[in-house]
């Protein structure tokens, strides 16, 4: 019994709604028959009935502005009920967005991001190994692709006649840069003599 009045006694609905129009009486004694219910919805949407408080009130602050607006309301307690319903299931999704995560679970995940650091570091190394393989008016023309730059526009800043020609010209210097390129890593890796 302790309880109960425990729980009635956090239920407080204000004189007047958020419009400083007076709260209708009838909506009161709506929102007091209803608050057992409503603390049931409530726990039932949000695992606890800390909230349901400020829902039914803020519900009986709604209704109260509908019928100061001139809406009809027919059922005080089924509109309470409906609306307490509403924005726990709102809160309920707004509360689902926010994952709480265990400290080892997130060491776990960023193990790969680690990896994916170091692929993205090899990646840039062997970039400007290729760049460095191009020459001048090759790694002029790359810069201008990864600027996303056309091939006319290209062709007009290189002092090429045309797109097509551009990008076949580009094309021969990627070939001579790949050449280059495979001949360095080769040089690299092949096991030296005498040891």
């Amino acid at each position: 019994m302790g309880q109960r009045n425990d729980a009635q006694a956090r239920l407080w609905i204000r004189d007047r709604d958020s419009l400083g129009n007076t709260v209708d009486h009838r909506l009161v004694e709506a929102a007091h028959r209803v608050w057992a219910r409503a603390r049931l919805v409530v726990v039932r949407y949000l695992a606890e009935d800390t909230e349901a408080p400020e829902i039914l009130e803020a519900a009986v602050d709604s209704a109260s502005r509908a019928l100061g607006n001139r809406q009809s309301i027919q059922f005080f307690e089924a509109y309470l009920l409906k609306s307490v319903a509403r924005e726990s299931v709102r809160r309920l999704r707004k509360n689902k967005r926010v994952e709480y995560v265990d400290t080892a679970d997130l060491e776990r995940f960023a193990g790969p991001v680690l990896t994916d650091l170091d692929r993205h570091l090899d990646d840039s190394k062997r970039i400007e190994v290729f760049r460095a393989c191009m020459d001048e008016h090759g790694r002029a023309m790359y810069d201008l692709r990864v600027l996303n730059f056309g091939w006319r526009a290209i062709a007009k800043l290189t002092g090429y006649a045309d797109a097509h020609s551009a990008e076949v010209q580009f094309r021969k210097k990627v070939d001579k840069a790949l050449e280059r390129f495979r001949a360095y890593h080769n040089s690299r890796f092949k096991p030296q003599s005498g040891v």
